[in-house]
């Protein structure tokens, strides 16, 4: 397979089901023509059991079996929606169910691109921006509905295309599960202020469909910042989603009402950019995206939940959402303080605004030092891989999972990419892949700026 399609496919996969999850279940226009209220209420539930289901019980190998029936199901389930629009509600439960399959396979495909990053921040502004021409449609018509279910069957023929990623094999030692609390907070506050705000929204909207445009232009700005610093992309979206609460306060009208949903857009892009970079950083798929999916999914339920619940209570949500928000940093925080590394006592562990996943920080005096001369001028000079190791930036063991580390540290120690895989137990292919992800992560273009930036730590 040509490195084109190792690019094209994983983003087809992951933009179809993007646009079946905004156009369908997330209170998406197609529900709302099949008369259903409030659909998100009948989707979720059964949505959060069963990713946490598959995500905490079900081996990569079967999951993988259940992939073709999952997609067929969902396809199939988009199509009663129309022709029993009665039962739209059942059908929606029975969507949570087969829609998780889809919603973990969709994203295991990135894992099996050589920039999973990148390939995801297309897929994401590409499956929203698809929904953009549906409303120019009649919302009534079958083909539309069509349309959306021949995008699902198309996830488990590309995906059986690519090649299987073998980096899940290796357990990370440095999972940054401690991100899921402070995005399970922010998603909280998304789902309240959808509930508060789409209503007025929806009413007084200038241009339906432009605020999919700042989405888009977050995730890609996200993309930008979080190969420079992941928690600066967090923080971004903190101070996106404040801008929103505070425009909203500033008076009544169409205008703080679009330009609060433009920023809320724009800081929901921002984070769920964020999100899948650490689910990325895992080492098991299935497992990450299982249980990373249902935080986010229970985040969006409790928020909606209590928006329903406080309709009416606009000033107090709002000052809720501004303190929720503040203390979702302060999460963030103290977990990656006080809980990043395990065994780590706080003294060693980097805070905040010290080394973290996607943040090439200065790394610790004492401990770094440049790459060695013969890894500068030669790459495959030789050179020992411990001495290698305790040369090179304490921000790297980090920032990379197990096996892009190990792999790195071969090269850097002048192995070519032949004998790295014959030593490792992978093919050639999958140490350029494991090389590909280390240039996107230390935001270099190849192997020679990679040694230059080292050198110049």
């Amino acid at each position: 397979m040509t490195e084109k399609f190792l690019y094209t496919y994983p983003v087809l996969c992951f933009a179809a089901f993007v646009f079946w999850l905004v156009s369908v279940p997330m209170d998406g226009p197609l529900a709302g023509a099949a008369g259903v209220v409030n659909a998100s209420a009948a989707f979720l539930p059964i949505h959060v059991a069963t990713l946490l289901v598959l995500g905490l019980f079900c081996p990569r190998q079967t999951f993988s079996r259940l992939v073709s029936a999952g997609c067929l199901a969902t396809a199939v389930l988009t199509l009663l929606l129309f022709f029993k629009p009665s039962a739209g509600n059942w059908v929606l439960a029975c969507m949570g169910a087969s829609g998780a399959v889809v919603a973990i396979a969709a994203c295991v495909t990135l894992c099996q691109s050589p920039r999973p990053l990148l390939c995801a921040a297309v897929g994401l502004v590409t499956g929203n921006l698809l929904v953009l021409p549906v409303l120019l449609w009649p919302l009534n018509s079958f083909w539309l509905f069509a349309a959306v279910a021949v995008c699902l069957l198309a996830i488990p023929v590309l995906a059986a295309r690519l090649p299987d990623p073998e980096s899940m094999e290796m357990p990370d030692e440095t999972a940054p599960w401690h991100y899921l609390p402070f995005i399970l907070l922010f998603k909280v506050i998304c789902g309240l202020m959808y509930v508060i705000v789409m209503p007025a929204y929806h009413q007084q909207a200038a241009l339906p469909g432009f605020e999919m445009l700042f989405y888009a232009a977050a995730v890609f700005g996200a993309y930008r910042l979080t190969r420079i610093n992941r928690d600066l992309a967090l923080i971004s979206g903190v101070v996106l989603g404040m801008a929103a609460f505070t425009i909203m306060q500033t008076g009544s009208g169409s205008i703080p009402v679009n330009a609060g949903m433009f920023a809320l857009q724009a800081a929901t892009g921002m984070v769920d950019l964020v999100l899948i970079a650490v689910l990325l950083d895992l080492a098991d798929p299935v497992r990450a995206f299982g249980i990373g999916l249902a935080v986010v999914c229970t985040g969006i339920a409790a928020g909606e939940l209590m928006g329903r619940h406080f309709a009416g209570m606009t000033e107090a949500i709002v000052m809720t959402g501004h303190f929720v928000l503040n203390l979702s940093v302060l999460v963030l925080y103290f977990l990656g303080r006080y809980g990043y590394i395990p065994g780590a006592g706080p003294a060693e562990t980097p805070g905040l605004a010290e080394s973290k996943p996607g943040q090439p920080a200065v790394a610790d005096a004492g401990t770094a030092a440049p790459v060695p001369a013969a890894s500068r001028n030669r790459p495959d000079a030789a050179a020992g891989e411990d001495e290698v190791e305790k040369k090179m930036p304490r921000y790297l063991r980090m920032l990379l999972s197990e096996r892009e580390y190990l792999v790195l540290k071969k090269v850097l120690a002048g192995k070519t990419y032949r004998q790295t895989a014959l030593e490792l137990e992978l093919s050639e292919s999958t140490v350029k892949t494991y090389m590909h992800r280390v240039y996107e992560k230390m935001g270099v273009s190849g192997k020679k700026k990679l040694f230059e930036k080292l050198n110049n730590l």
